[in-house]
């Protein structure tokens, strides 16, 4: 019979690429992860992993096995979901991995909620890069990922992996409270730079493409995924940002707020492992998510061609 831990390594080696990502990941040395996976060809009695280089890549035979082992995966888990949903008290540890905006606005909320309606579950919350979220939720560091999704930047779907969506969050033009120009893109960018996220990401993308649709190419002076450096850099009058209002209605800066045409808005969604929802403890946290979102600001739709504004002192 195959050994689940060893099938857990070719797994692991599929998705990290390299001996040493494994055993970071897994807290092994590499000759260790080496010799489990010799061990492993031994059993299965085929040659699953072969050296190109320095490196190592699977066979065709690795491909399928490790294919097959992220099923086997899959069918254990929601078969420990299953056995824990005959428990009436959720309990446990629930792995998050949750958005700044997320930690700051709807966090403390779930704890709350949580304490008082299941106080042997502990929710463990981490926050990672968006981009790499989900890759490691499908490697089981975390059991549930609060992600985003920005208009024209659909996020990867895979069927081992289910989404819900818990809120929508307009991303609103914010300019320093002493501002007294245009209430548009373009005509705000003739006196303000930007500060945007790093290139590469879907915010950043997302925030390029609304700037050129409005006839604008940004200076982008300021760069951070921090986006409470980003509202600081605003709210001190150095530059002007595009920002989710759930971030805006949490933390209330001194600035002002201008509602885009169109009503752009980010989708803010749930992701967790194919079945793991029947688990009392995640859906006491799904739950729990949703009705802190259900409290939180929605996104205000504007009359078509006009802009609305707020200013937040």
């Amino acid at each position: 019979m195959l050994n689940l831990h060893r099938l857990a390594l070719l797994e692991e080696l599929q998705r990290r690429g390299s001996l040493a990502a494994v055993a970071d990941a897994l807290s092994f040395t590499p000759s260790t992860v080496s010799q489990q996976l010799k061990v492993l060809e031994g059993e299965v009695g085929a040659q699953l992993v072969e050296r190109v280089g320095r490196g190592l890549r699977l066979t065709k035979e690795g491909e399928l096995l490790a294919d097959h082992a992220t099923g086997i995966f899959s069918l254990v888990e929601i078969a420990q979901a299953e056995v824990a949903a005959v428990r009436a008290e959720p309990a446990g540890n629930v792995r998050v991995a949750a958005l700044q905006t997320v930690a700051l606005a709807l966090v403390p909320h779930v704890l709350q909620r949580l304490a008082s309606t299941s106080p042997q579950l502990r929710m463990l919350v981490s926050r990672i890069e968006p981009a790499r979220a989900l890759g490691a939720l499908a490697a089981r560091e975390f059991d549930l990922v609060i992600g985003e999704e920005y208009p024209g930047q659909p996020v990867t779907r895979t069927g081992l992996l289910h989404r819900t969506t818990i809120l929508l969050d307009s991303l609103d033009l914010v300019v320093p409270p002493n501002y007294e120009g245009g209430r548009t893109i373009a005509s705000a960018a003739e006196s303000l730079p930007w500060v945007m996220e790093p290139e590469g990401s879907d915010a950043r993308r997302w925030s390029m493409s609304m700037c050129r649709n409005a006839g604008v190419e940004p200076n982008v002076q300021f760069e951070s995924d921090d986006l409470l450096v980003q509202m600081r850099l605003v709210e001190k009058g150095h530059a002007m940002a595009l920002l989710p209002r759930l971030l805006i209605e949490s933390e209330r800066p001194a600035l002002q707020s201008v509602r885009l045409d169109g009503a752009p808005a980010r989708k803010v969604f749930a992701a967790y492992r194919a079945g793991a929802e029947v688990a009392p403890a995640i859906s006491t946290v799904l739950e729990a998510f949703a009705s802190a979102a259900s409290r939180a600001p929605s996104p205000t739709v504007a009359a078509e061609g006009e802009a609305s504004s707020a200013r937040y002192v």
